[in-house]
């Protein structure tokens, strides 16, 4: 079984979409943006499917984490997407989780401390193994791959102003 993180890219609905609502009612990085995310685009965790389904899977029957092999930070995260206009830009305040969570109850946001907390904490696991065992390189990254997602992004949340 393939298990992604956070899967970015066209037909995202929940990750990037979520960020910038999470964004819109706690504008800062939590402790800084330092959570490490385990990312991978859609793209990317496609073409380790192929290649599993082409190969002999990777054995042992188990759960294969299926993010990019390397994480991402959280202030990463929101900086690229700003700098491809996903996200406002802006000079976002560090404030500790604590603060972050009071803002959120405070916000009227239909989104909850589980998903903010998805964003503000270390949410990664180690994926290397199986891009190995499926021999399959992993790509450049998820942050690479925004500028090719971000007019998706963008025609998302004109949907959702609509």
């Amino acid at each position: 079984m393939l298990r992604p993180g956070l899967v970015l890219g066209p037909g995202d609905r929940w990750a990037v979409p979520a960020l910038a609502e999470l964004l819109g009612a706690v504008p800062a990085l939590c402790d800084g943006g330092r959570a490490m995310l385990s990312l991978v685009d859609v793209r990317d965790l496609a073409r380790l499917i192929a290649r599993i389904a082409r190969n002999d899977p990777p054995t042992g029957g188990r759960v294969w984490h299926a993010s990019h092999p390397e994480p991402v930070r959280a202030a990463d995260l929101v900086r690229a997407l700003a700098h491809h206009g996903i996200v406002p830009s802006s000079p976002w305040p560090e404030l500790p989780l604590e603060a972050c969570l009071e803002r959120l109850r405070a916000s009227g946001s239909r989104l909850r401390e589980r998903q903010f907390r998805l964003f503000a904490e270390d949410f990664w696991q180690d994926s290397r193994e199986v891009w190995r065992a499926a021999d399959c390189p992993p790509g450049p990254g998820p942050l690479d791959r925004l500028a090719g997602a971000a007019a998706w992004y963008r025609s998302v949340a004109a949907d959702r102003v609509a």
